[in-house]
């Protein structure tokens, strides 16, 4: 059976229990980083991209995305009893067709008061009484930018799959020259990178095109908007590399082509 399939069914196990007993030895760095909401009072998020909530250490900030709208505050851990609480909390004012998600994350969010970990991948908040709010999974590993030299296949762009295509496209960094290839699905580009060893910041620079026509450039204007986008990357719980925008959304999912 699939990893991922075991893992998901111990946490749904976990989900019901686990915020009933005090983790010991937790320390602050366990929560450290980016963790997607997939459950909302013990409801599955189905939107893609998931909501997303990220803990800052080195500023004791929290942010992320409930939905529609970023959301920004500070937070207080005390990790000996789990005991987490989050500041009052600023956000945009964006409107989307869909807003139930959005008060739903906004409203569990207000009511955390402690926390508990399945695994190291995932994550739990809770209320005053230990009944559990939101179930968090680690949204990606940061690693060193020199890790992600090579070449990757696009999978995705904007949360949809990229069509069968005679070449599928795909992005090759040089990270020790800081400089990119890639093939959009009509035309080749070429250009820099600049991305952080020791932060995942990652952005494409004069980038150039051959400029060829061909019969549908639906994906490669896709391609072409995402790239423009990336400010930062991470690798994903099954080794993809993900390309998110400014605003911390995954505009981009690549494979690791062997």
């Amino acid at each position: 059976m699939n990893r991922r399939i075991i893992v998901a069914a111990m946490a749904a196990v976990v989900w019901l229990t686990s915020c009933q007993v005090a983790q010991k030895n937790v320390s602050l760095s366990m929560i450290e980083g980016e963790w997607n909401i997939t459950e909302v009072n013990n409801s599955a998020v189905k939107t893609q991209p998931c909501p997303y909530i990220g803990f800052d250490l080195q500023d004791n900030r929290v942010y992320g995305n409930s939905g529609c709208n970023g959301f920004m505050g500070s937070f207080n851990f005390e990790g000996k009893e789990g005991k987490i609480d989050l500041g009052q909390m600023a956000s945009t004012l964006m409107a989307c067709p869909d807003m139930e998600l959005e008060q739903n994350v906004l409203q569990a969010l207000g009511a955390v008061k402690g926390s508990s970990f399945i695994d190291n991948e995932h994550f739990i908040l809770c209320d005053k009484d230990k009944k559990p709010l939101l179930q968090l999974e680690k949204r990606f590993c940061i690693v060193p930018f020199s890790d992600i030299e090579g070449e990757w296949r696009i999978v995705t762009v904007f949360g949809e799959k990229i069509p069968a295509m005679p070449q599928a496209p795909f992005v090759n960094f040089d990270t020790e020259n800081n400089r990119i290839f890639a093939f959009a699905g009509c035309n080749r580009l070429s250009g820099n990178c600049q991305g952080g060893e020791k932060v995942n910041t990652l952005t494409f620079l004069d980038v150039v095109s051959t400029r060829m026509a061909c019969p549908d450039m639906t994906t490669e204007q896709n391609v072409l908007a995402a790239l423009a986008q990336v400010r930062s990357f991470g690798i994903s719980l099954n080794g993809n590399l993900l390309l998110f925008s400014a605003g911390g959304n995954a505009v981009m999912e690549l494979m690791r082509n062997k």
